[in-house]
């Protein structure tokens, strides 16, 4: 158990300091995750966060070759499985950043996807049998084994990319889905699996740190491809040492509802005759938010739904007959009726942020002619009106831009009345490219959700940033006002941070 915990935290260790080098990196070179039309994020964020997860894992991995840690019997024993998941997962990572960097479409993905399965199948990560849920005993593949195993490390791998679509939502899922492989490992004796299982649930909490919403940093497909690889890997691995195939279902349970929504998005584009690998905004998280959940709230009940099947996976490797995988069978069933009945609810009774500037006073068109003439300024002092215009509209409390974190160059601030100063205060930080930023504060309301206050700032963030470095960073204010002794200061962290402060105590 101490090689476990050991590895878990050297993990986590390497994971979490190489983040912040790596989005110091992202931000030097801009290379961010851009919004387009069919993604959650209004504003670009870092990504290659990834990096971090491969790194993370591989240290103490390639820490376990070298030292004996009381592992060379199965070490031994597994020479080609271990071979397999160094090529394979850098194969795959390396895919990863060239498309994060580059950009490879899907056909692209896809026959190196198969090439690096076919190579784990060579490499004795092989479904060469499947439990027969009618009766005892398995079902032998023979031929089919090889199609199958390509078709599941594809198909997971896919699945995960495909789940990565809110703040902190891929590596929270990945998390609990190595948490169940992990369990099931020790179940049946497989240290080895179990062991890299931790290596890989450290990396995950270590990058969550910054991932989660509202993520300062994005793992993009480096992360996305190489979790849903060694996922395949390692329920592949984890079943064939027990004495059931029930552990290849921990991941499809674990991953199910964006599995399922795959096969809807897949039906829907055919039936309304578009390509199959369009994009769109109909997916299971994008239904959730458009019914009224925040951001965050959308992911803490994907994370739930994920524990549930992962606990539904163990309880069915633990008796494994027909009366469990009924009982699964409806567990599945009634949570993906849940999820299709809070889809359908289109934000009935809560705050719906489909529009955000629907509940604001200024309207989308007014923003982005405010953005343009933003564009437009040339000299520092002329940002004074425009800004203070969007202050007084946007109903934020206070308002500053400051450059390299230290010098201040634009104050705005409100008088803050009594029932304002007993509500919880939020804070977002907005960076302007590598120089400054953008701060905001502000206090919650039932009937205005939090991005209707943001995003008008999120959208004038970039053309403020350019005219910032086209005048020289210099004051917007020829005399900058006292900051409000009632807000407290700003925490300063790249990419926008939302911190909950309750000002009553």
């Amino acid at each position: 158990m101490t090689s476990f915990v050991v590895a878990f935290f050297v993990s986590l260790a390497v994971a979490a300091l190489l983040t912040p080098l790596i989005l110091r990196l992202a931000l030097k070179h801009e290379l961010y995750d851009v919004p387009d039309e069919r993604k959650v994020h209004t504003r670009p964020i870092p990504r290659l966060g990834g990096i971090a997860i491969v790194t993370g894992f591989f240290v103490p991995v390639t820490g376990l070759l070298l030292v004996d840690a009381g592992l060379s019997v199965q070490l031994s024993e597994n020479t080609s499985h271990i071979i397999g998941l160094f090529v394979g997962g850098l194969a795959i990572a390396a895919l990863g950043i060239f498309d994060d960097l580059k950009g490879a479409n899907a056909i692209q993905k896809l026959i190196v996807q198969v090439g690096v399965a076919v190579a784990m199948f060579m490499l004795d990560y092989r479904i060469e049998k499947i439990s027969n849920p009618l009766g005892g005993g398995a079902i032998e593949l023979g031929f089919f084994s090889l199609p199958v195993t390509v078709a599941w490390f594809v198909g997971v791998v896919n699945a995960v990319n495909l789940i990565d679509g809110l703040d902190g939502l891929a590596g929270g899922v990945g998390l609990i889905c190595v948490s169940t492989l992990f369990s099931l490992g020790l179940m049946d004796n497989n240290a080895l699996m179990a062991l890299f299982c931790a290596c890989l649930a450290g990396s995950l909490v270590g990058f969550l740190f910054f991932n989660f919403n509202p993520a300062r940093i994005f793992m993009g497909d480096t992360g996305s491809l190489f979790l849903g690889f060694v996922l395949a890997a390692f329920s592949i691995s984890t079943s064939s040492k027990g004495t059931t195939t029930v552990a290849l279902a921990i991941p499809v349970l674990a991953l199910g509802l964006p599995i399922i929504d795959t096969f809807l998005a897949v039906g829907r584009r055919v039936r309304e005759q578009r390509p199959i690998f369009s994009a769109d905004k109909e997916h299971i998280h994008h239904k959730l938010l458009r019914a009224g959940l925040s951001h965050r709230q959308a992911v803490l009940v994907l994370y739930g739904v994920a524990a549930a099947f992962g606990i539904a996976a163990i309880l069915l490797r633990i008796s494994s007959n027909a009366v469990s995988g009924l009982v699964l069978l409806v567990v599945v069933v009634l949570l993906f009726a849940l999820f299709r009945l809070i889809s359908a609810r289109g934000g009935r009774g809560v705050v719906h942020i489909g529009d955000p500037f629907d509940s604001g006073t200024m309207s989308r068109t007014d923003v982005h002619a405010l953005a343009g003439e933003i564009a437009n300024v040339t000299v520092a002092t002329e940002l004074d009106p425009l800004l203070t215009k969007l202050s007084d509209a946007s109903g934020v409390l206070a308002v500053t831009v400051r450059r390299d974190d230290t010098d201040t160059l634009f104050v705005w601030s409100r008088e803050l009345t009594t029932a304002q100063a007993m509500k919880p205060m939020v804070s977002s930080l907005i960076p302007l490219n590598a120089r400054g930023v953008l701060a905001l504060q502000f206090t919650t309301h039932p009937s205005r959700s939090e991005l209707a206050t943001v995003i008008p700032w999120e959208l004038i963030a970039q053309p403020l940033a350019d005219a910032m470095d086209r005048t020289g960073w210099e004051p917007v204010q020829h005399a900058l006002p006292a900051s409000p002794a009632s807000l407290r200061s700003f925490l300063t962290l790249p990419g926008l941070v939302f911190l909950e402060v309750d000002e009553g105590t």
